[in-house]
């Protein structure tokens, strides 16, 4: 167990904050009014600069009046004000998921048949899970399928196969989808499809067949591969996808999330969620990044590429504080069983000396960042294996001879082998940020191993290697949905542990408040709102979470199982246990 070492705010301190009139925006007029709420007698982690903890915070229009000891703030009590006994409660600022599909959450909860979860399947209970949804739905209407986070939750350790899907939905075309890299279809699905056994896998994608017919399996691997079955899914109406992220909104909010950026946004959601903002509805901020396929930008010019983003509506000019876009995503390489690789994987599974893939080539990946630097659109990068790092920075290098990219917040996304020496001094230069999941070392961690090998699976996560070479704020934590609970991730990153209890580094093990720090302040500044909220500090918005447990001094163990009994957003309650 360790101690709490935030420290208690001196007089002085508190003094300081309380007499601060001025919200970031240059407005005083939260201080001229009676709070209309005052949380008290807690433990609040502010996380600002000194990490200090107080007892009392106020709020009023949304925003913190004041922050300090329950007699100071107490005085901006008036009679219409509500008063929060916290008991002693933990109070920290609403968690950041920096890397989450989050409509597609939504989507998964409210639409699809549903296995990520977290509980342990067999074969069988994803088939009856098919079956009976075959059985709601009408001959020929497709059902889709989010898989398991990993065949680490599978007792089998696979899929169901094309002939199993037969057996369960001979009517109904099935896609499974597990980590947005592995699929699997069914018969119905690929005769739509018009994928044969004799179709050549697409570039970067791969379609399994069996060694003795030649005939497909079903299964295939990375998103090239499963378009000529995902442009057959009929499109959603908008109204399902208001309906979606209603419902992911309710789930965040329990979560104790308060802002996502959403690593997988089209242009067309983003009506979805000006809808709801419209409407009032929005519990949660809502950061897009738009998705940027390869195929649509290879060999473009600099105009052509510059047309294609003002069609996106980029850059964002928007002053929305619920729904803005941040930028665009680059997918460099794959993931668990693709990432771009200097060395060969330890399973040979798609052919002898197997390194993964790489969707981009570099110079149409330099000749969109490029554009985005010239006309200050952020850039995300998922970068999953050693070879895509050094292919990624050995681009950025290149960009920022002609734009310099420091302050600009380019981010990498997963990160997820031991930088090199030279990996860390670029990143340093460039002034990178560093996106982590390492949940998905509990969740995708036995496949890691199995796949990469033991040492280069353990490492997944380095993330005391990148905070001590980069340091506070340019690590951030998000969940890639692998799971979306915080403290899942939360307890992911104090012990590193896969689903069969294995440590996996243990020197790469992180400190309870630089985990705190990476949901929270550093999502913010991710994004360019640390000014507005991210800490509890006088001024910003009031985002924040009151915890079941102390975050900080619970057996580690029991991290995990920690809860939201409030969560509070813009100053309104939007989740009560």
């Amino acid at each position: 167990m360790i101690q709490r070492t935030l420290p208690i705010l001196t007089f002085a301190v508190l003094a300081t904050m309380v007499a601060c009139d001025k919200a970031p925006d240059g407005t005083d007029a939260i201080q001229a009014q009676a709070a209309d709420y005052i949380l008290r007698n807690g433990s609040i982690a502010t996380v600002n600069n000194t990490l200090d903890t107080v007892t009392a915070v106020a709020i009023v229009n949304g925003r913190i009046q004041a922050v300090g000891n329950d007699e100071q703030v107490s005085e901006r009590a008036g009679p219409e004000t509500k008063i929060i006994d916290l008991d002693g409660k933990v109070v920290i600022p609403g968690i950041v998921d920096s890397h989450i599909h989050a409509l597609g959450y939504g989507l998964h909860i409210s639409q699809h048949v549903m296995f990520s979860t977290g509980e342990q399947l067999t074969v069988q209970d994803m088939l009856d899970g098919i079956e009976a949804r075959a059985k709601q739905v009408e001959a020929g209407q497709w059902i889709y399928v989010r898989g398991p986070y990993s065949l680490d939750f599978v007792d089998e350790r696979r899929l169901p196969n094309r002939k199993e899907l037969d057996v369960v939905a001979p009517l109904n075309p099935v896609f499974i989808n597990m980590q947005g890299h592995v699929g699997v279809v069914n018969s119905a699905a690929i005769d739509l499809s018009g994928v044969t056994k004799d179709t050549p896998d697409p570039e970067n994608g791969i379609y399994v067949h069996d060694p003795e017919t030649g005939e497909l399996e079903g299964t295939m691997y990375e998103f090239p591969a499963f378009t000529p079955f995902l442009r057959h899914l009929p499109p959603y109406s908008f109204d399902v996808r208001v309906n979606a992220a209603r419902e992911a909104d309710k789930v965040f909010s329990r979560l104790g999330i308060t802002t996502v950026v959403n690593l997988w946004a089209e242009p067309e959601n983003l009506a979805v969620l000006q809808h709801l903002e419209g409407l009032n509805e929005l519990t949660v901020r809502w950061s897009m990044v738009y998705r940027l396929a390869p195929e649509v930008f290879k060999g473009r010019s600099a105009s052509e590429i510059e047309d294609l983003f003002k069609e996106y509506g980029l850059p964002d000019e928007s002053d929305s504080n619920w729904v803005t876009v941040n930028g665009v995503k680059i997918i460099y390489d794959g993931f668990a069983e693709a990432a771009y690789m200097n060395d060969e994987y330890l399973e040979d599974r798609f052919g002898e000396g197997w390194k993964g893939v790489a969707f981009w080539d570099k110079e149409s990946m330099q000749a969109v960042m490029e554009v985005c630097a010239a006309n200050d659109i952020q850039v995300f990068v998922h970068v999953a294996g050693d070879r895509a790092l050094d292919d990624v920075l050995e681009t950025m290098g290149a960009v920022n001879d002609k734009y310099k990219l420091a302050g600009r917040r380019w981010t990498l996304e997963h990160a997820s082998t031991e930088p090199t020496e030279d990996n860390l001094r670029q990143v340093k230069e460039l002034e990178l940020l560093v996106s982590t999941q390492q949940a998905m070392g509990w969740s995708i961690g036995k496949t890691f191993k199995e796949t990469w090998g033991e040492e280069r699976g353990s490492t997944f996560a380095p993330n005391r290697s990148w905070l001590d070479a980069l340091g506070h704020p340019y690590v951030k934590a998000g969940s890639d949905n692998r799971p979306i609970d915080p403290f899942i991730g939360f307890w992911s990153f104090v012990v590193r542990e896969d689903v069969d209890g294995r440590i996996g580094r243990p020197d790469q093990i992180l400190a309870r408040e630089d985990v705190l720090r990476m949901y929270t302040a550093n999502g913010t500044y991710g994004i360019f709102t640390e000014d507005k909220w991210g800490t509890i500090e006088v001024g910003k918005f009031a985002d924040m979470v009151i915890l079941s447990d102390d975050i900080f001094n619970v057996p580690a163990a029991q991290i995990r199982s920690i809860q939201p009994v409030m969560t509070i957003v813009n100053g309104e309650i939007v989740y009560r246990h």
